[in-house]
Formats: structure tokens, sequence, C-alpha cells
């Protein structure tokens, strides 16, 4: 099966709201955190550019159906996930938020996390000339996002407490080339 992977639009919401729906596992709670529409809306917008909050991107099957998402947030200084890392406010400044990432049950299994993930760095790296952090958390048994992110160059920096569920806060530091 094919895959486009792509900024959302207004018009993808809805199936990125089924997906996330799904994504609420009664197996396994407190590996998810639902967002709510108005939160993902802040992430879309009508022109397919980044948001002054951030951005998401979908893949979308060769069938026409959203098969997976992924969000970025460019945090408010108070929620970066630096914090948990104590980071300086000049390393807060830095720091982009890999946020949340579901892909639908009929579509896993073709590497699209990793793939929008992929995507998603290639997206900062545009929009934010001054990222130079890239942070995430996981639940530490979702070995299937804790792997993803991994391969991806993340390393796990902290366990914590995020919203009364355990999770890993994961930091991928960007190498920037140097100017001669």
């Amino acid at each position: 099966m094919e895959f486009e992977i792509r900024k959302a639009l207004p018009a993808d919401v809805p199936g990125i709201m089924r997906i996330m729906e799904a994504a609420a596992n009664p197996e396994h709670p407190d590996w998810y955190i639902q967002d709510d529409e108005p939160y993902m809306r802040k992430r879309v917008s009508e022109d397919g550019r980044s948001t002054k909050d951030g951005f998401t991107l979908v893949a979308q099957a060769s069938d026409g159906e959203i098969a997976g998402y992924f969000v970025v947030t460019y945090p408010d200084p108070e929620k970066n996930l630096g914090h948990f890392l104590s980071y300086s406010p000049e390393q807060i400044e830095r720091a982009v938020m890999m946020d949340t990432a579901s892909v639908g049950a009929k579509y896993r299994g073709y590497g699209l996390q990793r793939r929008m993930a992929e995507a998603a760095e290639a997206e900062v790296i545009l929009d934010r000339k001054d990222v130079k952090y890239l942070l995430c958390m996981v639940h530490p048994d979702n070995r299937y996002s804790l792997s993803n992110m991994q391969e991806l160059g993340y390393v796990v920096k902290k366990e914590t407490i995020y919203h009364d569920r355990w999770r890993y806060v994961l930091e991928k530091v960007l190498k920037r080339p140097q100017r001669g």
C-alpha cells in the first residue's frame, strides 16, 4: 500500500479524531493521552502551513483514508518538556515537542510512525532554524513507539509521571552543520 505524508488540512481533522479515539486502547489505557478537537485544530492551518502552535502531519493511504497522524508542538515555554530535563531558559527556547502520534489499526506494520517522525523532523528544521532539541514522551511499556523513536536517535533521559501516567522523556539533539 502507498502512503502520502503531508501536512494536515482542516478536512483531515475528523479522520485524525477517529484514529485518536480508537487509540484509547482499553488493554493499555496508560499508553496514550487523548487530545481534543480544538487542540488538534490549533495545529492545522487552512493552507497546510505550520501554525504558531506547531503542525500536524498525516499519512494518507492510497484508498484516501487517513492512516495516521503525527503532531509537533511549538510549546509555550512554561509547558515545554525541557523542564523535565532541567533545561536552561535558552535551551527551552530551542526545544520542540514531538507531541502525539498514532496509526490506525489496519495500517500498522508499514513503518508509518517512524516515517512520519522523520518527515516531522525535516519540517521542524525548515520551520524553526533555531531548534536544537526534539523532545517526546513515551510510556515505558509501549515498546513500539519507544523503539521507533530510539531508532531515530532519541535517547531516554528521564522517567517521570505526566498526567498521572508513567512516561519516559526522550531527547534528540540536532547536529547542525557549522558555518565556515
